[in-house]
């Protein structure tokens, strides 16, 4: 295995950390990862190609998760999406199609097509279509897919994994969560944002909390990015 793909499958985050972090049920996140039984009906994993009984989420894991969880509110179940799970691991040889660069440029979104129409996936299921005239009709990504890029760095480069996960997407990018800085919690240039929301919470002000940080480089902007970012999560748990 390369080493790029081995970032993929490093234990992270305890599900309910993950599942905190991504702003998900915490049962969610766990029928996602191990499936679940309903009545006399076996849920089988969507994530996972086969339950493993264990919490420790990887690194791929919780990059997928996050991939999926755009879906969560087309009124369509999520168990719709698992053959063609199943079948992209078997089709890209990787055990986290979703966390891969590859399907989501060039000819993989035609790997992509060809698979998600072999599956009739709903149109609120997608991952590309084809755009307009204007755009000569490629395929392009749908707005799940195209948010779920703008919240992922993929390495070395655009057929790489998916390295550092942003937040906050588009809108800003100094928080971010890597998985091999700050134990993969969320932190601007390696300070965590939990410890940064914890100096505020004893009665700091942002000017006194900036002079902590400001040798390393973190500003007025960062330390009121951290804060408002670290009281949403604590509004969504």
């Amino acid at each position: 295995m390369d080493t790029a793909r081995e970032l993929l499958d490093q234990p992270t985050y305890q599900v309910n950390e993950a599942a905190r972090l991504l702003g998900l049920p915490d049962k969610t996140l766990r029928r996602w990862l191990d499936g679940d039984r309903r009545f006399d009906q076996v849920i089988e994993p969507l994530i996972r190609d086969v339950p493993t009984g264990s919490w420790d989420v990887t690194w791929g894991e919780f990059v997928e998760a996050g991939f999926l969880s755009g879906y969560r509110y087309t009124q369509l179940p999520m168990e719709r999406l698992r053959p063609l799970m199943r079948d992209l691991r078997e089709r890209l040889h990787t055990k986290y199609p979703l966390a891969e660069a590859h399907p989501l440029y060039s000819d993989g979104r035609e790997l992509l097509w060809q698979e998600q129409s072999r599956h009739n996936l709903a149109q609120e299921l997608l991952l590309v279509v084809h755009g307009r005239e204007d755009q000569g009709y490629q395929l392009v990504l749908t707005e799940v897919a195209q948010a779920f890029v703008e919240r992922v760095e993929f390495e070395p480069d655009a057929k790489g994994v998916a390295a550092r996960w942003f937040p906050l997407g588009r809108q800003n990018r100094r928080i971010r969560l890597d998985p091999q800085v700050a134990f993969g919690l969320p932190a601007i240039d390696g300070v965590r944002t939990e410890s940064i929301v914890e100096l505020a919470d004893a009665g700091e002000t942002v000017e006194a909390i900036g002079d902590v940080y400001r040798s390393i480089g973190l500003t007025r902007d960062d330390i009121d990015t951290a804060i408002a970012f670290e009281h949403q999560l604590r509004v969504a748990a």
